[in-house]
């Protein structure tokens, strides 16, 4: 007998869960098709399939809707997130490691077409919505930028780029990569979401990392000339402090010149 009750509880639960996710994903799909503010608690109840009154069973209100999709974004961002710690021992073995981890890691959590549409909401709820601003502007602006900005600060460090401002250098790979997203995800945007594909996308970005690389790596040229540029600066210096000794001996020898002709007269 327990047993049964213990078996009705559980599927009760998986029900409830289900409902749930149903609610979610449908939320989803309409929010970021038709705008947030566009989409009412009765129409996403008829595309789920229950009454209106049933969705307050699992969400008090349209925001906590909306607060969940931003919690299961984050989760899969989240995934991927590492420590300081972890980030030098990728250093340590290779700048490129920690790049390529911060590259797979953007294509990871965005290797879901849900994720592609919360994207998409984030994209198009930007102006209108408070809330949405400030999680892009904290979550998918700031803290990766600081990410890269690390990143392009250590290759500085390590003397195998030039000394240039690193978070211009984060800032022009980062938002590339971003516009390059909004391109496929606002402006393109297919009416069957499913046939979106980002791996051109994102081999694209991978090009633009590799273009700002090459334009500010200290190469072997490079080198020999700041060292010639040295040299010759040295040996310019060297003739200017020569020339001076020679000006002063000239000096010296026209007043002992006028000297001894004064004391001749």
């Amino acid at each position: 007998m327990k047993e049964n009750i213990a078996q009705i509880n559980d599927n009760a639960n998986k029900k409830e869960i289900n409902t749930r996710e149903k609610i979610l994903n449908v939320a989803i799909d309409l929010f970021s098709s038709n705008g947030y503010k566009e989409v009412s608690i009765r129409e996403i109840a008829k595309e789920v399939g229950i009454k209106d009154a049933s969705i307050y069973y699992h969400y008090s209100k349209k925001e906590d809707i909306l607060d969940s999709i931003f919690e299961h974004f984050m989760e899969k961002m989240n995934k991927t997130e590492i420590s300081n710690s972890q980030k030098y021992e990728l250093l340590k073995e290779s700048p490129m490691k920690l790049y390529h981890f911060g590259s797979e890691s953007v294509k990871y959590q965005f290797s879901s077409i849900k994720m592609i549409k919360i994207m998409r909401l984030i994209f198009i709820e930007l102006y209108h919505n408070p809330k949405i601003r400030n999680f892009f502007q904290k979550r998918i602006i700031e803290e990766p930028i600081d990410f890269w900005t690390f990143f392009f600060q250590e290759l500085i460090d390590k003397k195998i780029i030039k000394k240039v401002n690193p978070k211009q250098l984060a800032e022009n790979y980062y938002m590339y990569g971003m516009f390059k997203i909004f391109e496929v995800v606002v402006l393109g945007y297919p009416e069957n979401p499913d046939e979106i594909d980002l791996n051109p996308i994102f081999d694209n970005i991978e090009k633009h990392f590799y273009f700002i690389l090459d334009s500010v790596t200290i190469k072997k040229k490079d080198k020999h000339n700041n060292n010639k540029y040295n040299n010759k600066h040295k040996d310019l210096k060297k003739d200017k402090h020569s020339e001076n000794l020679k000006n002063k001996d000239s000096k010296k020898n026209k007043d002992l010149n006028n000297n001894t002709q004064q004391m001749r007269f």
